[in-house]
């Protein structure tokens, strides 16, 4: 190997771990993705939950881990330890609901309220056939929408 192909390859090593730093720096700083000012995909409580029920896992490669703008009607409102305000909105089973953790402020929200919340859906849970008991689609880090 002559000297000129070594400092090729040394400077081309040189590059990519500069690439490599730079990318690395970047997503360690990037933080998390701002909910309220995301965009997220539409769709009623009634067809989300639909849609899980139905095919859970082409529910999951289209709705999972995905910002939506949920629309629907408050059946219970509650709090869990952390002091956070869950929603939960109505669906076409009864038993069943979507299932919304709130990050941001909840207290105004009443049961029977027509709302749209936006938040990462999560997928659903397993529930349990046995007892009859339905499992709810999960959204987290969710804030009133407009």
């Amino acid at each position: 190997m002559t000297l000129k192909s070594k400092k090729t390859i040394f400077f081309a090593l040189l590059g990519l771990f500069a690439i490599g730093m730079f990318l690395g720096l970047y997503f360690y700083n990037k933080g998390p993705v701002c909910i309220k000012c995301a965009d997220g995909e539409k769709v009623s409580s009634l067809n989300l939950y639909q849609t899980f029920s139905n095919d859970s896992i082409a529910a999951r490669k289209t709705y999972a881990d995905k910002i939506l703008e949920v629309s629907g009607q408050v059946t219970r409102v509650s709090q869990n330890q952390q002091n956070q305000a869950i929603i939960f909105l109505k669906t076409a089973s009864p038993g069943a609901a979507v299932n919304c953790t709130m990050e941001g402020p909840g207290d105004k929200i009443r049961e029977g309220d027509s709302i749209l919340i936006k938040g990462i859906c999560t997928g659903i849970g397993s529930g349990d056939s046995d007892l009859g008991i339905l499992g709810d689609v999960y959204l987290t880090r969710c804030y009133v929408g407009k």
